[in-house]
């Protein structure tokens, strides 16, 4: 399942990446789409250069995090769209945040995984 590969990878990636072990965005650059949107658990929404600059933004912001994704489902998918949701797990050295994240993939040659991210939406869960 080339979905749940792609959650995966992305999420050790940012985890990297917010840990400092890695300083490249190429990764994040190459899996959203032009168009990418994100939506916030606070209901805000992001578009692709926001998104890229948050992440930047947060390169070895902290030394004890660790992202796990857990529960992965596939809604649907079609030739061209695969959309699908997860729980995402932050565990930090002082708490832990879980989310439940919907996505949505286009099929794409140039992408890792032959996916990219067309819209996500976090939703806090307590």
């Amino acid at each position: 399942m080339d979905w749940v590969r792609e959650i995966d990878e992305l999420h050790e990636y940012f985890e990297a990446y917010f840990l400092g072990t890695t300083s490249s965005l190429d990764r994040l650059e190459a899996a959203l789409a032009p168009g990418f949107t994100m939506t916030s658990p606070d209901g805000s929404v992001a578009g692709r250069a926001e998104s890229v600059r948050m992440v930047a933004d947060g390169h070895a912001h902290t030394s004890s995090l660790r992202i796990e994704t857990t529960d992965h489902h596939l809604v649907v998918e079609t030739g061209q769209v695969t959309v699908a949701s997860y729980i995402e797990t932050h565990h930090l050295a002082e708490r832990r945040n879980d989310r439940r994240t919907t996505v949505v993939f286009e099929r794409s040659a140039e992408a890792p995984n032959g996916l990219r991210w067309l819209h996500a939406q976090e939703t806090w869960i307590s």
